[in-house]
């Protein structure tokens, strides 16, 4: 009997520790109400499974960002996919590093907490660089930005634009993890984004409708 509670006991606690399944959505709409869809549902993850995203999703998630529009269609960007483990951990390391004396608002904030990570674990990391000498690429790199969010929504992966790495790839002592990478000269890092597998499902924050204004 004695036994039989301890099992229950352990049972109960690992089923209340457990995390939520992310719930699989099956959409039948048209492709107009998909895509609609698809930007209207995402969300940024903060928390990734284990599992790594494969070549053939890769292969589309570029595909999808390399036909994103750019001024003159320069296409001033370089796009790094890491999934190395230790090249993840260096960088990684480098931001805990950059991060001493430091503070920071969001999740980055949490930097001390045992097994931080910039990139929440993710599988996957993505580094976008621009084209220093290119007054559009900012703008351009949102651009391109935007459709790996969307495509990768769009086949049950999550993501998470990192900003608070992009000083840290910058600064020069951290020039041979960008020579690791082979961003060329004149290229500088202008966002990253964690790439995954969904271990959770926020819900929308608020968003300002009354910032839009249609002049008539």
């Amino acid at each position: 009997m004695k036994k039989l509670f301890i099992l229950l006991i352990s049972a109960i606690i690992i089923s209340a520790c457990s995390e939520k399944p992310v719930e699989k959505v099956t959409y039948n709409g048209t492709q107009k109400e998909a895509i609609l869809n698809n930007i209207l549902t995402r969300r940024s993850i903060r928390k990734y499974t284990d599992q790594q995203v494969s070549k053939e999703l890769l292969d589309t998630i570029m595909k999808s960002a390399i036909f994103a529009p750019s001024a003159l269609n320069k296409q001033p960007w370089e796009v790094r996919v890491i999934q190395n483990k230790e090249v993840l951990t260096e960088i990684n390391n480098r931001f805990l590093k950059y991060a001493e004396g430091k503070e920071f608002q969001g999740s980055a904030s949490r930097w001390r907490e045992p097994s931080f990570s910039i990139f929440h674990n993710s599988p996957t990391l993505i580094v976008i660089a621009r084209d220093s000498s290119n007054s559009y690429s900012m703008l351009d790199c949102g651009i391109i930005l935007q459709n790996i969010l969307l495509s990768a929504h769009a086949m049950d992966l999550g993501t998470c634009p990192i900003g608070s790495l992009v000083p840290v790839l910058t600064l020069p002592e951290n020039k041979d993890i960008l020579e690791l990478l082979n961003i060329p000269e004149g290229y500088e890092v202008a966002i990253n984004v964690a790439l995954g597998y969904p271990a959770e499902q926020p819900t929308a924050p608020k968003r300002y409708a009354e910032r839009v204004k249609i002049i008539e």
